[in-house]
């Protein structure tokens, strides 16, 4: 078989799921309000997560997921990443739009047991979103 005409499939896939994830992002910097986000599109750090946060002096990252699967994935890099950054006590977030159950959904990066990250459900919302849930996902940002 032939794999070449794969790859166009494979770039338009990808190519939704970046959009779909800055929408999401967008959604969130429009919604959250005082924190000041930072979008990182880095092709020099594998795996550092989309979004930079900081909020009342706290700082802390979030990875954008935006797909039909019942949980966001993390592929090796961003495991490792988070691994390293939780394990200096920094904190990082899973911004999670689970499409096939309409809900965006926030994870938190805890620990990790045999380099596999322990993602703790913290919130979870219909989509869209009301604008009360926005609150309680700045809260959690900033406090949790």
């Amino acid at each position: 078989m032939d794999n070449h005409h794969f790859i166009p499939c494979l770039d338009l896939f990808i190519m939704a799921l970046r959009k779909r994830e800055s929408k999401l992002f967008d959604r969130i910097k429009k919604n959250i309000k005082n924190i000041h986000f930072t979008r990182i599109e880095s092709s020099t750090i594998n795996g550092i997560p989309d979004v930079h946060g900081v909020g009342l002096g706290n700082s802390f990252w979030i990875e954008l997921k935006s797909n039909t699967s019942k949980e966001p994935k993390l592929d090796k890099y961003q495991i490792a990443w988070c691994h390293e950054h939780v394990r200096h006590g920094g904190r990082v977030f899973i911004m999670y739009q689970a499409l096939s159950q309409g809900a965006i959904e926030t994870y938190s990066v805890k620990s990790f047991s045999h380099t596999l990250p322990k993602l703790v459900k913290v919130h979870s919302t219909p989509d869209p979103v009301p604008v009360s849930r926005w609150d309680e996902i700045r809260a959690i940002l900033i406090h949790y």
